[in-house]
């Protein structure tokens, strides 16, 4: 039984009778309107007069004229003052027009549930530092609930926050940095030649992020000075799991090292109890290549539990690598590999699943790229480098200077030395955090003091760590600042040369940047919310508390904020509020048409209309009678204080209303708000229109919906078995979608499990395809053209159309017709206006003008034309051509060999039921919602 309770169901007629009236005084309007126009017809005629002179007839005719029209003028100034009325009639109605259409919205507004699930929020905190403002907003819609809760802090709460990723710096952003290959980036190939600058990269990347695939990533370029230019890596998304960049290059290539954004260290990335991972992908049966977006997907010899696993991801699919895994690693009872999906809002990922080992070594990248294995960020240390190589003189033994050179040894010019006892050595400059330091050395006995007494004074004055200054093996010295990262360590030496020798150690200068590769760590908001811990991936946290958004700025360990949801009585008040000012407006016009003004003897203008007392009858009439089906506590607007005046006025008493809506508020809501109840609670009421009446209705559900199944006779633990295979079909008869999938029994194939077979089977129906036409004529070049398939850039005088020669002339048609993707029809034709430089390219091009660029026309490898929808999933593309002479591209379908049928994915989902037999349901309920199947060799069903 469903119960509709209207209160409602009353403004829901008084609305219709607003629209009622105004048809009506639109249809006085139009009658107004319509004697104005007679009477000014009326006017124009009486006022165009003309006159005999009585010269010429022997009669005053004028005189008799002028009388005549006195008379009928008077007939006329009736009218005209009239009209008058009525268009000050028609200005009342319209007035009184205006004020129904405002009354009329605010009785919407009201009839509208979240008119009253309206809620306002306050906090307040125990922190002696912040206010609950400064460490949370709080926002609440109608879905939320009154109540109190908690957001609490403890050591381990933090902050989301976006990953960052910095490469080296680069002297230049605009000189090619030649460096070449691959790497991926949230799932999606980034390219990079040898001739592109770093400012190329970063657009490569940021055109990677946009359209519906859009990686989340955005690359900037900051530079800290003309010869320090980095590119900066920022997620668009807040979370730990929101960027993820893996090589995808050669060993040769290594473009994530060669870039500067990541170190040569790699780990487990997805790591398991007992093994590990993949990554993510949408399908387990195509190429990774493919589902990349890479050109040059790598190959090699991988090493998984110490065996040789050969895989190629230019090729293989995640069903092939594992199966080419549990090869390797079976007989050596090392672990094995599977395929295992996982499904979320519908949408079907699968992952390599490798348990049984943890030992990987990797080549060209290949576990990298997919998601097995990844390498870390490190940081970079800085160094500072003097531009002068020092020599030792003959005598002390020649070549370059090193850290144990005693000053007396070092080379200042002309294999001699001229330094001196007491010279003394400034060191000025900056540490790593940026204060400026000084500091002297001073060489007592030369022939004692050595170069690494100078770098001992320059460790100190600089606040590095021993070992931090250092001679290179060109004799210049090199100081790394003992704290990796970004630095702001700048050093001078200054060889004052008292005694007016010549030593220098020459200009120090950053010859490697500091720089951390991962400027900000990726990281979830973890908090504690009503005692619970929390963590997500972004700081407004909006799916914990029903209807309330938590916005955190900052976090405290120790401190609580107190929220408080409460209905905003206020703001429900005030829309109250507007209906009666609305109301009373019409009530106050109303009653001033029918009021007589003693000093005028006259009433209002509209006071001989009956309509108005209509209006008014209906409306008070509407608002004041009791509303059926409620209860007699709360049926009346007058019992929660919307009351009436003598003058038929309304007025809200502020204290009963608020009274009686804290009480009860669901009580007052009801006084406005249509809603159902039901008896049964597994039936449930969902919505009403405005033509539903108000009543009990009873509910006979004789059949529940259900979702089309079948499950198999066979049961497939061990598959379809070893040395058989099976091609299974599946319709989905409510959208004619076809998939067709098959299966391999021998071991390691997607036909040796169930759970092998229940995967490949949802990668098929999860896979979209797109149309794709071949044509079945293979064309190729005559003999004298040099001979071969003919391709794009083929002129059309050397195509082979018959008997190694060709017929075609110039000015020769060829005729194409066909559908679009949505079936329109299409007509057109294409004239070789020269054969002997028109190519099968201008062919092509016409082809796809004439399909407004939905399509791709091209010649394949075989010199087939290949016909391809532009866009994924169903398709009614068609193509027929009628050649000139013997040319012929034969009949151009997706049953020929290459040809695809276009499709969406099919809402159908394979699973095993307890025993492991195949079961196949539809994603939908309903008889409209149904599929069939068959098979090659009954290997799932008897």
């Amino acid at each position: 039984m469903i119960a509709c309770y209207y209160q409602k169901e009353q403004y829901r007629n008084f609305i219709l009778l607003i629209v009622v009236e105004v048809v009506t005084i639109e249809r006085h309007e139009n009658f107004y309107q319509q004697e104005a126009t007679h009477r000014e017809n009326l006017m124009a005629g009486a006022t165009g007069t003309s006159a005999i002179g009585g010269l010429v007839s022997g009669l005053d005719t004028a005189t008799l004229i002028e009388q005549l029209v006195g008379v009928s003028r008077r007939r006329v100034d009736l009218v005209v003052n009239n009209q008058t009325l009525q268009s000050n009639k028609l200005t009342a109605f319209q007035s009184l027009n205006t004020q129904l259409s405002a009354f009329q919205e605010t009785a919407k507004t009201l009839k509208d549930s979240d008119t009253f699930d309206v809620f306002k929020t306050s906090a307040s905190t125990d922190s002696a530092t912040f206010t609950a403002a400064e460490i949370a907003t709080i926002t609440a819609t109608a879905e939320a609930s009154p109540g109190t809760h908690t957001l609490s802090f403890t050591a381990g709460s933090q902050l989301a926050q976006a990953r960052q990723l910095s490469s080296e710096s680069f002297t230049t952003s605009d000189t090619a940095l030649n460096l070449a290959g691959e790497f991926v980036i949230n799932g999606t190939g980034i390219i990079v030649s040898a001739t592109d600058t770093l400012t190329d990269i970063i657009s490569t990347i940021n055109t990677a992020n946009s359209g519906t695939d859009a990686t989340g990533i955005t690359a900037t370029l900051i530079s800290v000075s003309d010869t320090d230019n980095r590119m900066i890596l920022t997620s668009d998304s807040t979370g730990k799991d929101a960027f993820n960049i893996l090589d995808a290059s050669s060993d040769a290539q290594n473009i994530l090292e060669g870039l500067g954004l990541a170190s040569a260290t790699k780990s487990i990335k997805n790591a398991t109890s007992d093994g590990a991972e993949s990554d993510e992908f949408s399908s387990s049966s195509s190429a990774v290549e493919s589902l990349l977006d890479l050109t040059t997907a790598q190959n090699g010899t991988v090493v998984i539990g110490g065996e040789n696993v050969v895989i190629d991801l230019a090729v293989e699919s995640l069903s092939t690598i594992a199966t080419n895994i549990n090869a390797a690693l079976t007989g050596a009872l090392k672990g094995t590999a599977a395929v295992v999906s996982t499904t979320t809002d519908g949408v079907t990922t699968y992952q390599i699943d490798i348990n049984g080992t943890t030992t990987f070594a990797d080549t060209n990248n290949i576990l990298e790229t997919l998601g097995i294995l990844k390498r870390s960020q490190g940081s970079i240390a800085e160094v500072h480098t003097g531009s002068t190589a020092n020599t030792q003189t003959t005598p002390a033994g020649g070549g370059v200077v090193t850290s144990g050179t005693t000053f007396d040894g070092i080379n200042t010019g002309g294999d001699a030395n001229n330094v001196v006892n007491s010279d003394t050595i400034t060191l000025v400059g900056t540490d790593n955090t940026g204060a400026a330091v000084s500091g002297t050395y001073t060489i007592t006995d030369r022939a004692v003091d050595t170069i690494d007494n100078l770098l001992t004074q320059i460790e100190s004055t600089f606040g590095l760590g021993a070992g931090s200054a250092t001679i290179d093996e060109a004799g210049k010295i090199v100081i790394t600042d003992d704290i990796v990262g970004d630095s702001q360590l700048s050093i001078q030496i200054i060889t004052n040369n008292e005694g007016g020798g010549t030593l220098d150690f020459g200009t120090v200068s950053v010859t490697t940047e500091g720089y951390d590769m991962e400027v900000t760590t990726g990281q979830d908001a973890k908090v504690v919310i009503d005692g619970v811990a929390v963590t997500r991936t972004s700081n407004s946290i909006d799916d914990v508390i029903r209807g309330v958004t938590l916005d955190v700025t900052r976090v405290e360990n120790g401190s609580t904020v107190n929220i408080t949801i409460s209905r905003d009585t206020a703001k429900i008040k005030g829309e109250v509020d507007k209906f009666t000012t609305a109301y009373n407006e019409i009530i106050e016009n109303v009653n001033q048409q029918f009021a007589f003004n003693e000093d005028t003897k006259k009433a209002g203008i509209l006071s001989g209309e009956s309509t108005l007392r209509t209006i008014k009858s209906i409306i008070q009439n509407t608002l004041s009678k009791s509303i059926p089906l409620l209860p007699t506590d709360g049926n009346a607007l007058s019992l929660i204080g919307v009351t009436s005046d003598k003058f038929g006025k309304l007025s809200v008493k502020e204290s009963k209303f608020l009274s009686e809506i804290g009480s009860d508020f669901y009580a007052v809501k009801r006084m406005f708000v249509a809603e159902g109840t039901t008896t049964n609670n597994e039936i449930s009421y969902v919505s009403h229109t405005k033509n539903t009446v108000a009543g009990n209705y009873a509910v006979n559900i004789n059949t529940f919906a259900s979702q089309a199944s079948k499950t198999g006779s066979i049961v497939l633990t061990n598959g379809i078995g070893a040395g058989l295979t099976d091609t299974l079909t599946i319709t989905d008869t409510s959208s004619s979608r076809i998939a067709t999938i098959s299966l391999d029994g021998d071991p390691s194939q997607n036909g040796s499990t169930i759970d092998n077979i229940v995967n490949t089977i949802n990668s098929e129906l999860a896979t979209e395809r797109t149309q794709t036409l071949v044509g079945s004529v293979a064309n190729s070049k005559t003999t004298g053209a040099g001979g071969g398939v003919i391709t794009a850039n083929t002129v059309f005088n050397t195509i082979n159309t018959g008997g190694d020669a060709n017929d075609l002339s110039n000015d020769d048609v060829i005729f194409f017709t066909g559908t679009t993707r949505s079936g329109l029809s299409i007509n057109d034709s294409y004239t070789i206006s020269d054969v002997s430089t028109d190519t099968v390219q201008n062919f092509l091009s016409a082809i796809e003008s004439a399909y407004e660029n939905s399509v791709s026309a091209t010649i394949n490898g075989s010199g087939e034309i290949v016909l391809t929808d532009v866009t994924n999933g169903d398709s009614q593309i068609s193509l027929t051509i009628t050649e000139p002479g013997s040319l012929d591209f034969g009949t151009v379908l997706t049953s020929n060999f290459g040809g695809v049928t276009g499709r969406y994915a099919l809402e159908i989902t394979a699973s095993k039921d307890e025993s492991d037999k195949l079961v196949l349901t539809h994603d939908s309920y309903g008889s409209g919602f149904g599929f069939t199947t068959t098979e090659a060799n009954a290997s799932w069903e008897q």
